[in-house]
């Protein structure tokens, strides 16, 4: 791997920072009202277009730091669905 490489890696994580932050707020105060459901839905179709055509390319720094967002984000939009349905019942 080259250092550019290394630094796309490294500029996910950085990304998925922001995500992982938004996971712990909503765990720690157990509530999902403030977050756009339709909006979460909407950005993770890009994150999972993004990854397949990354996939198509078979650029594996794209690809891990695509699939470090797309795990962070399906965490997230987990806990805002489990969340939301905890405060419908």
């Amino acid at each position: 791997m080259s250092i550019l490489d290394i630094l796309t890696v490294f500029s996910y994580i950085a990304l998925c920072a922001d995500v992982l932050f938004q996971i712990a707020r909503i765990h720690k105060t157990k509530s999902a009202r403030d977050v756009s459901l339709i909006g979460a839905s909407i950005r993770f179709v890009a994150i999972v277009i993004i990854l397949i055509k990354f996939l198509s390319l078979n650029d594996w720094p794209l690809i891990i730091g695509q699939l470090l967002v797309f795990t962070s984000f399906l965490i997230y939009i987990f806990l805002v669905l489990v969340y939301k349905y905890k405060k419908a019942e």
